[in-house]
């Protein structure tokens, strides 16, 4: 009985493997986007790879590459990919790989990305994808991947330990977005409209850098859209500045309190966030965010506290935000509530972009009528009545 059933484990086991191993052919090997190196070269509708070289790698050393398709209108998204973060020993050693995507565990063990997959191409929906239910499915994309672990903005190599062994992580989110823009700026010389665009982390990154982008097209409007991105914690000064060397005062030009995204669109030195509309969504009790919450804060996780404090944390601020004078319009959303965990979807600009609305309008709608019909709209106010 017993080798009956250790057989039938290991026939089980080699079946997985095989079914991982066609999944990998599949999305990989026979699906790649084709290698291009100037927008000219592009006569389809379809993602192609642009190696940057130079300075750019990822966070264990291997090659930096950014995805670009062209659109048949003239506007632009320039999407910054989000991808969790990691700021020590225990952190940085555990980057999320294939195997920790497929376990489905519902808690944190797996931090950050710490290369660009080849499948990654095939996993992007929602905002960026060319479906033909997409408002923006006719715009140009320049898709920057994640895999540096520093919100896109770290500058330096850092030594680690953790577990009784020494690793090196290249934080290189500042040279690799440098010229992930740079090449935009020289492939899009004018375009019509134009969005910086991410999610979770990457979300934050694109506070960062559409200043940047609002510098370059000087005389464009710039749409800002941050998804599911917000984190408050007394180490952003810390993380940031000290061990990402993301000099945010100088460099970012905005000064480091409690509240990063907050802080990167009010405490600018220059007024550039004041030509720039500002979109910002978030769903009320997000199960990611709300355990990197948890994980900076060493807050424990063993009731639903963290998860209420991170939802009052950011509902107090995109509440901020809405008064601050800003031109800044908000999605709040408490789509597919799962009561068993208490928490809602991360990130509403992928696989929710039609599913998750907020009343009768979905994200991708609110979306379409501030970028597309210009028709500012903040959806959500019923959440942020509920403060105290």
């Amino acid at each position: 009985m017993k080798m009956k059933k250790t057989v039938k484990r290991i026939v089980l086991a080699t079946m997985a493997l095989l079914c991982l191993g066609f999944l990998f052919v599949c999305l990989v090997l026979l699906t790649s986007p084709s290698e291009i190196s100037s927008l000219e070269q592009i006569d389809d509708n379809e993602l192609h790879t642009v190696a940057l070289g130079g300075q750019t790698l990822c966070s264990d050393g291997s090659p930096f590459s950014i995805f670009v398709r062209k659109g048949k209108s003239n506007n632009l998204i320039i999407h910054f990919s989000g991808g969790g973060a990691c700021w020590d020993g225990k952190t940085c050693a555990s980057p999320i790989t294939m195997m920790s995507l497929l376990s489905r565990d519902p808690q944190l063990k797996s931090y950050y990305v710490p290369r660009i997959y080849k499948f990654i191409p095939k996993l992007i929906t929602g905002l960026p994808d060319n479906h033909e239910s997409n408002p923006f499915k006719d715009w140009s994309v320049v898709y920057i991947p994640y895999c540096t672990g520093d919100f896109h903005v770290g500058n330096v190599t850092n030594v680690y330990q953790y577990d009784n062994r020494e690793f090196e992580i290249h934080h290189n989110g500042r040279n690799n977005s440098i010229a992930a823009l740079q090449w935009t700026f020289s492939n899009f010389k004018s375009p019509d409209k134009i969005m910086v665009s991410g999610e979770s982390a990457g979300g934050f990154a694109s506070a960062f850098w559409a200043p940047v982008v609002a510098n370059h097209y000087s005389s464009k409007k710039i749409h800002q859209l941050a998804d599911a991105s917000m984190l408050n914690s007394t180490r952003w000064n810390e993380i940031m500045d000290t061990v990402w060397k993301a000099e945010s005062a100088t460099y970012l030009n905005f000064k480091i309190r409690d509240d990063v995204y907050e802080d990167a669109l009010l405490g600018r030195s220059d007024s550039l966030n004041y030509r720039i509309n500002h979109l910002h969504s978030n769903t009320v009790f997000d199960g990611v965010l709300s355990q990197f919450s948890a994980a900076l804060n060493h807050q424990p996780t063993t009731t639903i506290d963290y998860i209420d404090d991170w939802s009052t944390n950011m509902l107090h601020s995109m509440k901020k935000l809405s008064e601050s004078g800003l031109d800044y319009e908000y999605f709040i959303s408490d789509c597919q509530y799962d009561s068993k965990t208490h928490s809602t979807p991360h990130m509403l600009s992928g696989l929710n972009y039609n599913s998750c609305d907020t009343g009768p309008i979905s994200f991708s709608e609110w979306l379409k009528k501030n970028v597309i019909d210009d028709e500012p709209l903040s959806l959500g106010i019923h959440l942020l009545d509920k403060l105290k």
